[in-house]
């Protein structure tokens, strides 16, 4: 098979899984063949008042495929990102200080260093997540009170 031909099928399996993803509105999946591994997760911003776009990452021994034609918007962001905000605990996230309160940041809002971006709420104890540094929150990978893993990006700042 001609590397046109594979790649059309691997656009094609791509295009497939987030048509799945978001008709079944899950939040993440995840295919492993031998020499090749799709993931695709659902992207969680806040608010949650629209439908979210997916991020697609896609691992191929061969080569990797451009699919950003075929798909609206394919985030780059990961926490190894220089302004990643990454959890420190496995928690519950908070974006607010309290239930119907204004979120602490808001997508493309300023901050500065110190500034308190999120809680999280391990063993029944509220730690407040800060700004390492200043600038613009360009991502923010979580909903409030969801649950969130270590190391787990949960925001970028830039």
């Amino acid at each position: 098979m001609t590397k046109k031909n594979i790649h059309k099928e691997n656009l094609s399996i791509v295009q497939e899984f987030v048509d799945m993803v978001n008709k079944d509105n899950l939040l993440e999946l995840e295919y492993e063949a031998s020499d090749f591994k799709i993931k695709v997760v659902k992207n969680m911003k806040i608010p949650f008042t629209t439908p979210q776009e997916p991020i697609v990452n896609i691992t191929d021994t061969q080569e990797m495929y451009d699919v950003s034609k075929n798909i609206e918007k394919v985030e780059q962001f990961t926490n190894k990102h220089h302004g990643a905000v990454n959890s420190p605990m496995v928690g519950t996230a908070y974006s607010a200080p309290e239930p119907g309160k204004d979120p602490f940041v808001k997508l493309n809002s300023q901050v500065s260093k110190g500034d308190t971006l999120l809680i999280i709420e391990a063993m029944k104890v509220m730690n407040t997540i800060t700004a390492p540094k200043s600038g613009k929150v360009v991502f923010i990978g979580f909903e409030n009170s969801q649950p969130v893993e270590f190391d787990q990006l949960l925001i970028v700042i830039e």
